[in-house]
């Protein structure tokens, strides 16, 4: 499907019926010995995720909790999710956080309660290396030379808007684009030269460029953590110990996830699930940082903020939105300074 991309706010268009919340507070279901409540968890963050859903597989750690975790299989779009917590179908998500900003500017009422990963977004640039007459420079500039895009990534929209600065890409009138719904759509449309150019995250286009079938002409990182904890706004009420728990634990299924003796096992779902073996595995896992921690960088919030606006990615009437008002303090703390911390923990 071909785009004329001019930078506008993505539609909230995700439908959802509403089901009951219990909004108890748990410390008075404590009281009356309820049994453990439940929390219902949700992600868009793809292949960030894989820690918790192979702690989920393998039930690691979880009886010992404080609650019942139930993981509600979500469709691959944050418009979706944010819909489903704010509709009470989820209680907390793990979402990247220029979708959590790009809601809370669209009127979410969201809460923040921590921050997943605080490694960032790669995306380069790239074309096919059977095609090297291609003329990268021209992709995107008209309607028969449109970029290659995924499909509903509004990273992606952002890192286009930093190429289109640094390169001075589409400074007329905004670029054609080709929306692709996956890696392999992408090298589909490069082979058979229905766009020259494909803009993609790093970590999925690994194996392309280390086989020789893409080369890379152009990277760049955006500059905030890359994923975040994200609740209902009753949730983060009526589920606060629960939450932070469910944070905590995550924090142990990254650490489980990177030891020897689950090893075998974590390299056989990220290929099967993620499509990610051997050396482009390992290459991902050097670049990610699980943080999992009951806090947010003010920059983790403010920077996103700042690059929608200069991208024309947030409506006119929320420009002025302030995200921080969306942390909820009970839950989660608010870091002034912003050191970049190095992958590991």
């Amino acid at each position: 499907r071909l785009l004329r991309y001019s930078p506008q706010p993505r539609a909230m268009g995700a439908s959802c019926s509403s089901s009951p919340v219990n909004t108890a507070c748990e410390c008075e279901m404590s009281k009356a010995h309820a049994v453990r409540p439940r929390l219902r968890v949700g992600c868009s963050v793809g292949v960030t995720s894989a820690p918790a859903q192979f702690a989920m597989v393998h039930n690691m750690n979880l009886d010992s909790q404080s609650f019942n975790l139930h993981w509600v299989k979500c469709p691959p779009d944050a418009d979706a999710v944010t819909a489903m917590l704010s509709a009470g179908l989820i209680d907390v998500a793990m979402v990247h956080t220029e979708d959590v900003v790009q809601a809370i500017g669209a009127g979410s009422s969201l809460r923040i309660v921590g921050t997943f990963a605080s490694s960032r977004r790669r995306f380069g640039l790239f074309r096919s290396s059977r095609n090297l007459t291609s003329t990268v420079a021209e992709a995107g500039t008209s309607p028969d030379n449109p970029l290659g895009v995924p499909y509903n990534c509004l990273g992606a929209q952002l890192a286009l808007y930093i190429l289109g600065e640094q390169r001075d890409l589409g400074s007329e009138g905004g670029m054609y684009l080709r929306q692709l719904s996956s890696i392999d759509m992408a090298d589909s449309a490069l082979t058979s030269g229905r766009v020259q150019a494909v803009l993609w995250e790093r970590h999925a286009a690994y194996d392309a460029v280390s086989s020789g079938e893409w080369s890379e002409i152009w990277e760049a990182e955006l500059p905030w953590s890359s994923s975040l904890f994200v609740a209902g706004k009753d949730a983060s009420y009526a589920k606060a110990q629960s939450i932070q728990g469910f944070v905590a634990w995550t924090r142990l299924a990254a650490i489980d996830f990177l030891e020897v003796e689950t090893a075998s096992s974590a390299s056989q779902m990220l290929a099967s699930n993620f499509k990610l073996a051997g050396a482009a595995a390992i290459d991902w896992l050097g670049s990610v940082t699980w943080k999992c921690s009951c806090e947010v960088h003010k920059s983790d919030l403010l920077e996103p903020l700042r690059y929608l606006r200069l991208a024309g990615l947030m409506q006119q009437a929320h420009v002025e939105v302030d995200p921080l008002v969306n942390v909820a303090k009970r839950i989660c703390g608010v870091k002034q300074l912003d050191k970049k911390i190095p992958p590991g923990f």
